[in-house]
């Protein structure tokens, strides 16, 4: 089976981290998954502790770096969204 190494950015509001490492997965769809996992986990850590920032986003880039697609709070947590507003 052929695996490719994806890269899970995280979003803020005012910066971005970048993932140096990268984790493998078979597929996008994979990888799409898992940042939403990787997501919701991330914001429900950020509001345990408050005066953490909470992260707006994940931008999945394939091992080229090129652009995959991104995953916003919205999509990770539906039900958050009315309380940012």
């Amino acid at each position: 089976m052929t695996v490719a190494t994806y890269y899970f950015h995280i979003r803020h509001a005012d910066h971005v981290v970048v993932d140096f490492e990268g984790s493998a997965f078979p597929d996008l769809t994979a990888a799409r998954q898992e940042a939403i996992e990787t997501l919701r986990e991330l914001v429900r850590h950020a509001l345990m502790k408050r005066g953490q920032e909470i992260p707006m986003g994940i931008v999945i880039h394939d091992e080229r770096g090129a652009w995959a697609e991104e995953i916003d709070i919205a999509t990770a947590i539906p039900e958050i969204v009315p309380r940012l507003r």
